[in-house]
């Protein structure tokens, strides 16, 4: 390396400007590699060499690229030459007389400082003690050359920029060096001076802070030139964007003044004053929504006066606003001396939208005075000349459009948005359609144009179906004109496909010939994406052509569309997106028009065959092959029916879930439709044996699926039965035995062994079956290792096939598992037949068995908990087999065995819970109901938690049958006259009275006593608040629009519930140890997750600069709540991304106190799993926020990346997070 080093230090020297120029080429090569070193005395020798290059070399190119050199060299030197060479730049800057030596040393010294390394923080700090009096000196000096202060400003600004907290004890020198330069006449100076007061204000202290913003202020008030006043204001709006949150407490001395100045008498023709003004608006609403809103009225109302401000085509309202469609021919005609290149109202009219933006993205809960105050003026400013602004006004416009959506979500509750601009959809598309059916309309307003009709699609479905007729010409325009563009075409396309699929197909019948030619040209585009989207468009015109019940004649468009794409589907050598898409629409084509297609269908059934066997295409293939045969029409694929199962056969082997997942989807379908033909049957055997590897609790899916593959195939093939019980069966009663076993899964099961039981085949009979499943008990080697969900899976399986059994199986069934009750080997054999019985009983009537509730109830005397608990349930199946006999028994049994009150409250709720899910099981349950009442009632003080449980949800339930009395009585025990008990249990009951589906019945009489719950928040018990936190989160969740109304009285209460309170954490003792028991931590959980439901339902009723406030407390809390306010502020990102990066200064810290925490060295594996997981779900969150647009410009959350994220250890785990949403976006 020596050697290498003299060589170039040689070939510097050399008077041949070639020969220096590689030297340093050689010595850049030579710098990018990880393993070059030098020696102490050959970095002095370069670093003293190529700092006199800098600055001597005749040779522009050399001196250019021995800067360049200057970044990666400064990285590998020691510390003692990197100081030198800051040092001896800086000497460059401020004692070189030649200008240009000064230019290439202060961009030596800028790029050194942009890409110097932040783990060597240290090296800086020492070279800023140096630099920074230089820097300071720069400025502030009266005879300085105006290149020097350019210089010093730039390299200022990028300092502040990058180690801003570094010069903090310098800040006050700076500011007082830097301000005197806002007002200089160089406009560039004036620019880095402000800029630099900007970065500064992120470090400075809050007096210094305030002492600025008075000084401009005050200067804003004195001054009496248009030039001053532009600056000061835009001084304050650099301000607000680099300090955030800090300038809210100045909000009431700028907004009145800045107002002053959008229409001052003095400065009225100053449009360049109009725009920073608003530019000032725009950012002070983003950074300080909460402090501002007390002046949003009158920003507003400036907004849509100056969005209209066109001096140059006076207008006299918005109804004459036609007046500005004037004919381009005479644009160029003289206006008094006032040309259009002298006109800078369209800054204005830009600046108010986009001002106007801001208030609504961060404004959700003005959403409706929004539409009743300021849409209407953004539609009339669809017509804006300019096509600058009116693009902006349609982002704007598109903003509004998506904060409904949002708002949408919260279900009932936000449906007035939705009216407000459901009413101006006329207006909208008559604006819209005007432009999109003008040629002389530019491409870029016409995908504006677009954009916005498609997101009116989205968010209110069927809105355009009038109006279909105003829309179609502009979209052949945007095909058929020679200056439409690939990103036109697109856009028109995507908005193409929404209209059509949310929109009746009977309105696009009239002009499905004219949307057809334009589509069919975009099918044939060389662009790929183009034509991807156009297929895209292909398949919604498939569904609209033939819809149920039309009588339209969609028989002429058939084969023209098959024609238009038929290309792109048999081509092997397009794009893979357009081959999918392609295989889509011909699949789709097939199974809704195919019977127009006879003779085409062959030769697409060849094509997809030939697609299933290709790797890249088979998963698109299988979900065709699925559409094809679940197919109405009934099409015919004998030709390659027994090859498509051979195929899909062999897919089941393979280790990719989701083709194993589409295959068993098109394999049922197949088999539904296509089963009885010969051919296919021969092919069952080989299926099941490629089944019935699926059939495990490892995928349970899949094995639900396969299991209804299983029926299907057993439906029509009996014959196929002997491989069922050889192949599946086993598997089958194997997943029986898992833990995992339930919901879709259990019911294939179930569904799998009936379809088995009916083909009366040897070793499926009901004989053996049930002898099977008894045997997955009884003959476990003694083992007792199977969970109580398996004991009721199996009593399932064993009611299931004894249901459907001949009356004599039936009763011998029920007699045998009566007698294993008593007499029972083992309690896992009595705990499979109490379980078996009361499954059978909740399918069967048994009350001709008069032993079956003696038996039953015996069990309650069990030393086995499990049995007990499964005779409580088992009880509650057999009233519900019977319930005008059993139920007046049960009730009987809960007054008379007052020691067995819990089990028999037990079975109550198995009727209760049961009956209530279907309107016939309520009318069963209202002939009760006053027995029901009057007993559950009398429970809700039980001291013990489970019977209060039960009680609870029984009281809900039975609020379904007659609200209007059980709610009201609700209402009544929950006055504070009554135990904590009983005010816990009664707001408790209120979750299981509210169902998704909509109740009136119910829900109008929960809404009228929803706030008389509510009032339980502030109850002096934890228990009781913690019960209706419960309840009010599940209630803000399924049922919003009880809790709108009246939220904004609760949520002071919610929000209290997320401190942490002292009088809540108690100390205990633990042998010589103390431990703090936090009572208040569940309070804190369920009022954060109530928080967290709120912003999908609620969002537009809160507000987020105080709810963003406890999500800081939250995000410094225990482990679990953290977890979950990580989740807040990912949603937060998404939902209300303004809100949040107003609000993100104040989440930095705790947010970083959690990445970087570490646990101690003696941790067990538990500890370290759970601080690991608690920093993935920060970097998650972190990962949501960096999306935000805009967001790098916060400075504090710049520095939070920049110096704890982006740092080893952290850098890596955080760029797999961002990996891991990239590719769940897609």
């Amino acid at each position: 390396m020596a050697f290498q080093v003299s060589s170039i230090l040689e070939k510097m020297k050399q008077a041949d400007k070639d020969y220096r120029y590689m030297a340093i080429s050689d010595l850049f090569n030579e710098l990018q590699k990880d393993t070059f070193k030098m020696d102490a005395d050959s970095e002095k020798k370069i670093v003293r060499k190529l700092l006199e290059m800098v600055a001597l070399d005749k040779a522009a190119e050399v001196r250019a690229f021995a800067v360049k050199c200057l970044p990666p060299l400064v990285k590998k030197v020691h510390e003692e030459q990197a100081i030198e060479m800051f040092d001896k730049l800086a000497t460059y800057v401020y004692e070189e007389k030649e200008e240009q030596v000064r230019d290439v040393a202060g961009s030596g010294l800028r790029t050194m400082i942009d890409e110097f390394p932040d783990e060597q923080l240290a090296v800086m700090k020492n070279v800023l003690r140096r630099l920074a009096p230089r820097l300071i000196a720069g400025v502030s000096t009266e005879n300085t050359p105006q290149d020097v202060l350019q210089i010093s400003l730039d390299l200022l600004n990028d300092i502040l920029a990058k180690y801003g907290k570094e010069l903090a004890g310098d800040a006050e020198k700076i500011q007082k060096a830097v301000l005197p330069h806002i007002t200089s006449k160089a406009s560039a100076a004036k620019k880095k001076a402000i800029s630099c007061l900007g970065y500064l204000s992120n470090v400075s202290s809050e007096k210094q802070f305030s002492e600025l913003m008075e000084h401009l202020l005050t200067s804003i008030q004195k001054s009496k030139k248009a030039d001053a006043v532009r600056t000061h204001i835009q001084a304050i709006g650099t301000l607000s964007r680099a300090v955030g949150y800090r300038m809210g407490k100045q909000i009431t001395n700028v907004v009145p003044l800045v107002l002053k100045y959008v229409d001052h008498k003095d400065f009225s023709e100053d449009d360049e004053l109009r725009e920073i003004c608003f530019q000032t608006f725009e950012s002070l609403i983003y950074r300080c929504p909460k402090e501002i809103a007390e002046f949003l009225g009158k920003i507003i109302d400036q907004c849509l006066t100056f969005i209209k401000h066109d001096p140059n085509y006076a207008v006299g309202s918005d109804e004459d606003e036609d007046a500005m469609d004037v004919d381009e021919d005479d644009e160029d005609d003289d206006d008094g001396g006032y040309s259009d290149d002298d006109d800078m109202s369209w800054k204005v009219r830009k600046a108010s939208s986009r001002c106007l933006c801001a208030v609504i993205r961060t404004r959700p809960e003005m959403i409706q005075e929004l539409y009743k105050k300021v849409a209407p003026v953004l539609v009339a400013r669809f017509t804006e000349r300019e096509e600058n602004v009116k693009l902006d006004v349609f982002s704007t416009f598109g903003a509004l459009l998506s904060q409904t959506s949002l708002l949408s979500g919260g279900g009932a509750g936000a449906s007035g948005p939705s009216d407000d601009l459901a009413s101006m959809v006329p207006k909208i598309v008559a604006a819209l359609a005007k432009q999109l059916k003008d040629k002389k309309t530019k491409p870029q307003t016409r995908i504006g144009c677009f954009a916005v009709l498609r997101q009116l699609a989205q968010v209110l479905p069927g809105s355009l179906g009038k109006h279909v007729s105003e829309i179609v010409p502009g979209i052949q325009h945007s095909f058929d004109s020679k200056s439409s563009s690939s990103p036109l075409k697109t856009e028109t396309l995507l908005f193409l496909r929404t209209l059509l699929s949310s929109h009746p197909a009977a309105v696009f019948h009239p002009h499905v010939k004219a949307i057809t030619a334009s589509v069919y040209k975009a099918v044939g585009d060389s662009y790929y994406k183009i034509t991807a989207e156009a297929l895209r468009v292909c398949c919604e015109i498939v569904k609209i052509l033939r819809p149920e019940g039309s009588s339209f004649d969609f028989k002429p468009f058939v084969k023209p569309l098959y024609q238009a794409v038929s290309e792109k589907f048999g081509a092997n050598d397009i794009d893979q997106e357009v081959k999918e898409e392609a295989i889509n629409c011909v699949s789709l084509l097939v199974s809704l028009l195919g019977d127009e297609l006879k003779e085409e269908t062959k030769v697409v059934l060849k094509v997809l065959l030939d697609r299933l066997r290709n790797e890249i295409t088979r998963l698109t293939a299988v979900r065709a092959v699925a559409d094809i045969a679940s197919s109405p029409l009934k099409i015919d694929i004998s030709s390659v029916l027994a090859d498509t199962i051979k195929e899909l056969s062999s897919f089941l082997r393979k280790q990719n879930r989701q083709l194993k997942q589409q295959t068993l989807n098109a394999l049922v379908a197949v088999v539904q439709h296509y089963g009885s033909d010969k051919a296919a049957q021969a092919l069952f055997d080989e299926v099941l044996k490629d089944l019935s590897g699926l059939v495990t609790d490892t995928e349970m899916h899949l094995a639900h699926l396969a299991l209804r593959l299983v029926v299907a195939i057993l439906k029509e093939s009996p014959a196929s039965a002997a491989t069922v019980a050889t192949t599946i069966l086993p598997a089958a009663l194997t997943l029986l035995t898992s833990s995992l076993l339930q919901g879709l899964a259990l019911e294939s099961t179930l569904a799998g062994l009936g379809a088995m039981m009916a083909t009366g085949a040897k070793g499926l009979n009901f004989d053996s079956l049930l002898e099977s499943l008894v045997n997955l008990v009884a003959k476990r080697d003694g083992k007792d290792d199977l969970s109580r969900a398996a004991y009721s899976s199996i009593g399932q399986a064993i009611a299931a096939i004894t249901a459907a059994a001949p009356e004599d199986k039936q009763a011998s069934t029920v007699s045998r598992f009566l007698g294993e009750i008593t007499k029972g080997k083992g309690d896992s054999v009595q705990l499979l037949a109490v379980f078996a019985l009361g499954e059978i009983g909740r399918r069967v009537d048994l009350s001709s068995n008069k032993d079956i509730k003696k038996s039953v109830l015996a069990c309650f005397e069990s030393s086995n908990e499990d049995i007990k608990s499964a005779a409580s349930i088992a009880l509650g199946g057999i009233a519900v087999g019977n319930m005008e006999k059993f139920l007046p028994e049960l009730l009987a049994e809960v007054d008379a065995q007052p020691k067995r009150q819990y089990l028999l409250l037990g079975a109550m709720r198995e009727v209760i819970v049961s009956q209530s899910r279907s309107e016939k099981g309520v009318e069963n349950l209202a002939k009760f109901f006053d027995h029901f009442a009057k007993l559950l009632f009398s429970h809700t003080a039980s001291n013990e938690e489970g019977t209060r449980n039960m009680v609870s949800e029984c009281l809900g339930k039975l609020a379904l049958v007659n609200p209007a009395v059980v709610i009201p009585q609700l209402v009544a025990e929950r006055g504070s006259g009554k135990p904590a008990h009983t005010r816990a249990t009664v707001v408790s009951a209120l979750k299981f009275a509210i169902l998704e589906r909509a109740n009136p019945k119910v829900d109008d009489v929960l809404s009228a006593h929803m706030g008389e719950f509510l009032d339980l928040l502030s109850d002096s018990e934890i228990e009781v608040r913690h019960a209706t936190l419960l309840a009010f989160n599940y209630a803000i969740h399924h049922k919003p629009q009880l809790v709108r109304p009246i939220l904004l009285k609760y949520l002071p209460a919610l929000y209290g519930e997320t401190k942490v309170k002292p009088e809540l954490i108690t100390e205990v003792e633990l042998g010589p140890f103390k431990h703090k028991v936090d009572n208040g931590q569940p309070l804190r959980q369920a009022a954060f997750e109530c928080m967290y439901t709120l912003l999908d339902t609620c969002l537009d009723r809160l507000d987020l600069t105080v709810f963003i406030q406890h999500v800081k407390d939250g995000l410094a809390d225990h482990h679990d709540i953290r977890t979950l306010n990580h989740l807040m502020v990912a949603k937060l990102a998404h939902r209300a991304s303004a809100s949040l990066a107003h609000g993100l200064d104040l989440l930095i810290e705790p947010m970083r106190t959690t990445v970087t925490t570490k646990v101690k060295d003696n941790a067990v594996q538990h500890e370290r799993e759970r601080n690991d997981e608690l920093i993935r779900s920060a970097l998650r969150a972190i990962a949501a926020v960096s999306r935000i647009p805009n967001v790098e410009d916060n400075q504090k959350f710049a520095d939070f990346m920049k110096s704890t994220v982006l740092q080893p250890g952290l850098k890596e785990r955080y760029e797999a997070i961002l990996k891991e949403v990239t590719e769940s976006m897609k």
